[in-house]
């Protein structure tokens, strides 16, 4: 099962159910995490996330859990995220609130191959929160705009204001494993990003990758254990 959280209407759930057999549910309900081998949060901001989901964050990490974060105004520092532990855990780390415009820019892939990007083309983007990478964290695609004034010394432009007029490089999508989990986490509203072609790829790549990388053992199949299992009681 995968619990999905907030803005999600940049995945048709239909299809993706159909090609993997997953089971797509809005609430978590009284089911622990345990239950679920992937956790959508989508634009969500961290108050509105259920008791059970803020409490269960590492211990679900722990247990090979898998997690998608995406970005947006509700999200990461502008949703709450910053000095909790969800902060701590993601690859990419929220400190104040973080959601700004920004001109459009190229995106600048540095793991080209990543199950995630498998046929896909980012192209410019500009609807993204400003992050920092987190320790231990993989960064896999980057925002890099140029200004009109020239890098000092030579340097690469990027996102966000330096010295001499030009930009810092900003993370928009990195990967981060706690423990035995994995989690996603990706800067972009995927709301904002209807004209590129191949989000609806993207983001299935990125389910699809993550139920793979995920080690809970769904429901189903833990009952099927126990039933196969040969009983120790009373001497049988």
């Amino acid at each position: 099962m995968i619990l999905s959280l907030g803005d999600d209407s940049y995945i048709t759930w239909s299809e993706l159910e159909s090609r993997t057999g997953a089971v797509v549910k809005r609430e978590a309900g009284d089911a622990p995490l345990t239950d679920f081998s992937l956790l959508v949060l989508s634009n969500v901001s961290y108050a509105s996330l259920p008791e059970g989901v803020r409490d269960g964050l590492r211990g679900y990490l722990e247990q090979g859990g898998a997690m998608l974060i995406t970005g947006g105004k509700q999200s990461y520092g502008s949703g709450g995220y910053a000095g909790t532990e969800l902060a701590d855990l993601l690859p990419l780390r929220p400190s104040r609130d973080d959601w700004l415009p920004h001109p459009f820019g190229p995106t600048l892939i540095l793991q080209p191959g990543h199950p995630i990007l498998k046929g896909i083309e980012i192209p410019t983007m500009a609807f993204f929160n400003e992050l920092d990478l987190n320790g231990g964290a993989v960064e896999i695609a980057q925002y890099r705009k140029a200004s009109k004034a020239g890098i000092v010394g030579g340097r690469d432009p990027g996102g966000g204001q330096i010295q001499g007029g030009g930009r810092r490089p900003m993370p928009l999508i990195a990967e981060r494993r706690s423990d035995a989990g994995t989690i996603l986490a990706v800067a972009l509203d995927l709301t904002l990003t209807g004209e590129w072609k191949d989000r609806g790829r993207f983001a299935q790549n990125c389910v699809k990758y993550l139920l793979q990388q995920s080690r809970i053992v769904p429901p189903q199949k833990r009952s099927n254990l126990h039933r196969g299992a040969p009983s120790t009681c009373c001497g049988t």
